[in-house]
């Protein structure tokens, strides 16, 4: 990074990404799972992300081969404090799902609400920062 001449501060906030999106892991999950069978794939997923979803009133009474095929759409994504998910009248086209940490609803520049581990946001909305 530093043959590109980026600032300290890029650089630190770049080391802070991976740090964050392998907490130390050294091989790539997603490719990993890839190479599994799909009944495999799929009881893996529902292991990690049932209960990321199932606060969701679209998920709650929904047939559980729907819940499956969705959940294997989900992708894990790491933002950083600071970080805009989403602005204010954008028409989002991703549904977020927090896994860990704390997200900020901002209304007008002002915090509205904050959105903590379980909580869901998506689509047409208020800027929501990390």
């Amino acid at each position: 990074m530093s043959f590109h001449k980026l600032p300290a501060d890029f650089r630190q906030k770049i080391h802070d990404y991976y740090e964050h999106r392998y907490q130390g892991k050294m091989f790539d999950e997603e490719s990993i799972l890839e190479e599994l069978n799909e009944p495999l794939r799929e009881e893996i997923v529902n292991f990690n992300c049932r209960k990321l979803v199932a606060s969701m009133p679209l998920f709650a009474n929904a047939d559980p081969n729907f819940v499956t095929a969705m959940l294997t759409k989900l992708r894990f994504e790491v933002f950083q404090p600071g970080d805009y998910i989403i602005r204010e009248g954008t028409i989002g086209k991703k549904m977020y799902f927090i896994q860990h940490g704390v997200v900020s609803v901002l209304t007008k520049g002002s915090i509205g609400m904050k959105l903590m581990d379980g909580s869901y946001f998506g689509g047409c909305c208020s800027s929501v920062a990390i």
